[in-house]
């Protein structure tokens, strides 16, 4: 740990005002504080003095949510088999749930960070913690067959219109999380919600209310 923290010393002048990369500051000031605890203090007020910060704070709530997720996951396999009448042992369970559920969880985060990391930029303040929760409980709250733009786009509402445009995490009226399950019975995805399954010969037909197919995957 110690090479990363001299290499991250020796690059932060970069990142400081008069420095060639200063734009990018609430971007290296992210990815500094995740990996180690600011050297900054509260000045005022009563507080404790520990290593926890609200990014720990947040990991911490992250490693809370795991075993849900894992049971999400577990359980996904497990209604796929049960569905099919084939008994499987646990990892195959474990293996067709992850299939489903990874890519969700990849695309709630990198969505959500992006526009987070694109707000803070802008703004010129620090990137706010809060979606490192948030990133985990969308996919929690997600159908597992849901297609993965209607889940970018869901979470982008999410983010916009029901965090930021409020300033951010602990000024927002809405949760992000159910803000994005809750965009996905607009009526202008509703359309594109599944109304039928055609699961014979192990593949699965993704149909529109209009009966046009848009989307297949293994069932």
């Amino acid at each position: 740990m110690k090479v990363l923290r001299d290499f991250l010393d020796k690059q932060k002048p970069h990142f400081e005002k008069g420095g060639k990369l200063h734009k990018l500051h609430s971007t290296f000031d992210a990815f500094e504080t995740f990996l180690f605890v600011p050297n900054v203090v509260a000045k005022s007020g009563a507080h404790i003095r520990d290593a926890i910060d609200m990014k720990r704070t947040m990991i911490i709530v992250v490693l809370a949510m795991l075993p849900p997720l894992i049971f999400g996951i577990w359980n996904v396999g497990y209604q796929h088999f049960l569905s099919q009448g084939m008994a499987y042992d646990f990892w195959p369970m474990i293996g067709f749930g992850l299939v489903k559920v990874l890519p969700i969880i990849v695309v709630s985060y990198v969505v959500g960070l992006g526009i987070e990391f694109a707000f803070a930029q802008s703004r010129g303040h620090e990137v706010n913690e809060g979606f490192l929760v948030s990133g985990m409980l969308i996919p929690l709250v997600m159908p597992p067959d849901v297609p993965l733009w209607m889940v970018a786009v869901a979470t982008a509402f999410a983010v916009v219109i029901g965090k930021e445009v409020f300033g951010g995490t602990g000024m927002n009226i809405l949760n992000p999380a159910l803000t994005a399950r809750a965009f996905l019975f607009l009526p202008i995805l509703s359309k594109c919600r599944a109304t039928k399954f055609d699961c014979r010969k192990g593949r699965c037909l993704f149909r529109c209310n209009s009966a046009r197919p848009f989307a297949r995957a293994r069932c």
